[in-house]
């Protein structure tokens, strides 16, 4: 009797309690195995016999696999019930799952927060990777021949580079505990041996190709005997061997349809899609490459990434995934969803429709919100895709023609840490004086990534850039350019340490209560704490003297990056414990030093495609104003957060005098870098315009800042700067058509000097402008200096005089500071 009858006889017979379904599947698993078998050269008897095997062995399989996945998605439901029946802002309970506001009442970390910590961990996992490849400031990777070396030694290839060998080493451990954390919070992914590199497949590549082209260049590349058959679990070829190549044309189809088509991949519908994260991440690594050679050959032609790239890519992507299985379960959108109608049935408990409804419009916030923090929003089709990297790759372009003097802005993060210091108890002069420390000091800096500080920028570039704006991947000169532009200008260098100097000096108020039972904490930092669930016991173990760091100077810090690797607490635990303080410390630092909100940022996107009118449009429209927002937002939040009214209003009257003074500096600042001497400090619009530069008055500030410039104006700070590029270049073509070559040619100058790329450096740019810019429009023109003049005399508020006037190849003078309090 064979398998397949077998199995109907059980199906048939009453007394037999089996799944029809599950029987039916098995018999079709079974004909298709034995076939394959067949085809290989097998008896019939001999393939049927194996391929009865391998249907018990799937099946064995699916059973634990299905049972510690709905072990895992249980077990975030009834985390998720408990921060319900906790939360006592039940219609934002659903957001707050998502990202920390200043006055909710999470018992749980973030899904955000929780994702930066991870990746804040992971980071100092590969500290001496990061150290030794980190980008130079034209984007260029360190020692590309030591990388490539790393790569071999990742594939299990001997380089005899002994260092090359060490940065491998950290490598292949660093994937294997994101692997182990992984799978500890509900996925599944099997073990590896030198796998190599993760692959991010260029999608335009592969569409461009077709799949006969990529078949054809990848098939020979993959080491097949070291892939394994996701239905049994066995490799798909013996060692050396590569399988039948109607198994390798499944197998690549698959891979392919995913990449081109994503989910809507119409040659894979009817089969199963394993689309749960807990499976996804798994079948990523589908493709193990024969060497490292066969990896850098295909990553050149179809890969999206450098091996740089590729292992920081792979670590934020696993702490992002870590981080919504936590959260959500291994089906984060079914968790997800389950969380909504748990907070609704709560409300329909109440008997409350209003605030049902409040939860109903919350829950769409948090998808829009999902749909951002997964890229789970890509382009439609081709001339989606086209559109999209087009106009992403112009609004790099323009950030690095018009944030070319950012770091300026970037004062007023000294309000927004002094504010946030205080709200947890911190001396908000040491956080200040621990950031120019480390500003300055290589040594403070090297002491800081020791305990688990590692700058952020090191690794990714562009998190500079994500403070004013987040894009879908631009053409990689664009990426370069912009993200050059702002570390060159030392924003990028400014955030890292400031952060750090804000994490630090958290450590170092928690190392200041540590031997405290928890009810003896400083108030700030207690209410922090328990609004993490911490108990006395694990603040107990968290701040045993034994896991604090010391520094060279003898100043201890409780740091959880640092005690993550030296307790000896249990895994699951101390990644628990680990998780909730260090996203408690990511969440405040978010308030210090703002980049990014993802709650702010749904309400333009997250529901409509990159490449479609409607995002271009949102985007354009939201250039550069993503640092206003989340600032504007925190406050707010922050603001509301306080206990009482006077209070409230004391609050707020706090961050405004002090968003005014950093403005002050911010607009002094400016106009030295301009040429001209400082401002006149008596008068009362200088002062105004302080509070509107330094946020005073958050996004709203900078509307009415907007509407009072008429070369730019209201309705361009509403379309972006976009809408300025569109009707100078149309100008200017215009005026090509019109015939005056003279006029032409000046105005393609202005146009030019406004719209280069780092032309307005700090210094740097004044140089351009007054020793190249300014003369060679002289020269076009011999009356341009005249309009440079009036031009300046046009500027609103302008200051009392210049120190490196228009049209002048050298200064002057030296700046009049004494300009700031003239004599009555």
């Amino acid at each position: 009797m064979s398998f397949w009858d077998c199995v109907q006889r059980a199906m048939d017979d009453p007394d037999v309690a089996m799944n029809r379904e599950h029987g039916e599947r098995a018999q079709a698993m079974w004909s298709e195995l034995a076939d394959a078998y067949e085809r290989q050269g097998y008896t019939r008897h001999n393939a049927e016999a194996l391929a009865a095997e391998d249907v018990k062995t799937a099946f064995k399989r699916q059973n634990a696999e299905q049972r510690h996945v709905w072990i895992a998605q249980i077990s975030a439901m009834r985390r998720n019930e408990a921060r319900l029946l906790k939360s006592k802002r039940l219609e934002t309970v659903v957001t707050d799952a998502l990202e920390h506001a200043a006055n909710s009442t999470n018992r749980e970390a973030s899904l955000i927060g929780q994702q930066r910590a991870l990746v804040r961990q992971f980071h100092h996992k590969l500290r001496s990777v990061i150290r030794h490849h980190s980008r130079d400031l034209l984007g260029n990777v360190r020692d590309p021949a030591k990388l490539r070396n790393v790569v071999r030694e990742l594939h299990g290839e001997s380089t005899g580079d002994h260092a090359a060998y060490a940065l491998a080493d950290a490598v292949r451990q660093s994937f294997e505990d994101m692997r182990l954390m992984f799978n500890e919070a509900g996925g599944i992914i099997g073990k590896l041996e030198n796998w190599g590199l993760p692959h991010r497949h260029n999608r335009l590549a592969l569409r461009k190709a077709g799949f006969d082209d990529w078949a054809a260049e990848i098939a020979p590349r993959i080491a097949w005997d070291k892939m394994e058959d996701h239905v049994t679990g066995r490799p798909l070829a013996e060692p050396g061997d590569a399988p039948a190549p109607d198994v390798q044309q499944r197998v690549l189809r698959e891979v392919y349809g995913n990449v081109v088509f994503g989910k809507f991949d119409p040659d894979q519908m009817s089969a199963p899609r394993g689309e749960s994260l807990w499976r996804r991440r798994s079948h990523e690594r589908v493709l193990p490459f024969r060497s490292a050679d066969d990896w850098i050959a295909y990553n050149k032609r179809f890969g999206s990434g450098d091996p740089f790239a590729s292992i920081i890519g792979h670590a934020h992507t696993m702490a992002r995934d870590i981080a919504l299985i936590r959260t959500f379960g291994p089906d984060p959108i079914r968790g997800y969803e389950t969380f909504v109608a748990l907070a609704m049935q709560r409300a329909k408990e109440f008997g409350n429709a209003q605030l049902a409804s409040k939860i109903e419009g919350s829950a769409d916030h948090g998808r829009r919100m999902l749909n951002i923090y997964r890229g789970s929003l890509v382009p439609a089709g081709p001339m989606q895709q086209a559109i999209a990297t087009f106009m992403s790759t112009t609004r790099h372009v323009l950030t690095a023609a018009l944030l070319d003097r950012a770091v300026i802005a970037a004062v007023s993060d000294t309000n927004s840490m002094r504010m946030a210091a205080k709200a947890v108890g911190m001396n908000s002069e040491n956080v200040l004086s621990r950031h120019v420390k480390l500003m300055a000091d290589q040594m403070s800096r090297e002491e800081a990534a020791r305990a688990g500080w590692i700058a952020d920028t090191l690794a990714d570039p562009g998190l500079a850039l994500s403070r004013f704006q987040s894009e879908v991947p631009p053409a990689e000169f664009a990426e370069r350019l912009s993200s050059g532009v702002l570390r060159i200008q030392g924003l990028a260098h400014w955030t890292d340490q400031a952060r750090t100097a804000f994490q630090m000096e958290f450590a170092g108020l928690m190392a200041a209560n540590a031997g405290k039972s928890l009810s003896e904490v400083q108030p700030e930092l207690r209410g922090l704490l328990q609004d993490k669930g911490i108990t006395d016991a694990e603040w107990q173990a968290f701040t045993a003297p034994e896991t604090l760091f010391t520094a060279g100077n003898g100043a201890t810090f409780a740091s959880p990056i640092h005690w993550r690797e030296v307790t000896d607490m249990p895994s699951a635990q101390a990644d628990d414990l680990f998780l909730r303080i260090q996203a408690m410390i990511e969440e405040q630092t978010e308030f210090a030093v703002p980049t990014n909100s993802t709650w702010a940022r749904a309400f333009i996107e997250g529901a409509m495609p990159p490449g479609s009118i409607g995002y271009e449009l949102a985007k354009s429209g939201l250039m550069f104003k993503s640092f206003a927002m989340t600032f504007t937002v925190n406050q707010v939040r922050r603001t509301l957060a306080q206990q009482s009214l006077p209070q409230r209003i004391a609050y707020g009257l706090d961050l405004a005098a002090g968003a005014t003074i950093t403005g002050a500096l911010g607009l002094q600042l400016y106009e030295l870098a301009s040429g001209n001497d400082p401002r006149d400090m008596t008068q009362p619009e200088f002062w105004a315009a302080s509070a509107l530069r330094g946020g005073a008055f958050g996004i709203m500030g900078d509307m009415v800042d907007s509407a009072s410039k008429p070369y730019r104006g209201l309705g361009e700070f509403a379309a972006g700067p976009m809408l300025g590029l569109g009707q100078d270049v149309a100008n200017l073509t215009g005026d090509a058509m019109s015939g005056d070559g003279a006029e032409f040619a000046e105005k393609s100058l202005r146009f030019v000097n406004r719209y280069l790329p780092g032309g307005d450096l700090p210094l740097a740019g004044l140089a351009l402008d007054r020793m190249f810019l300014d003369q060679l429009m002289m020269t076009i023109d011999p009356e341009a200096m005249d309009a440079l003049m009036k031009q300046a005399r046009k500027r609103p508020n302008a200051p009392r005089g210049s120190w490196w006037m228009p049209g002048s190849p050298a200064p002057q003078r030296a700046p009049d500071l004494t300009a700031v309090l003239p004599n009555k």
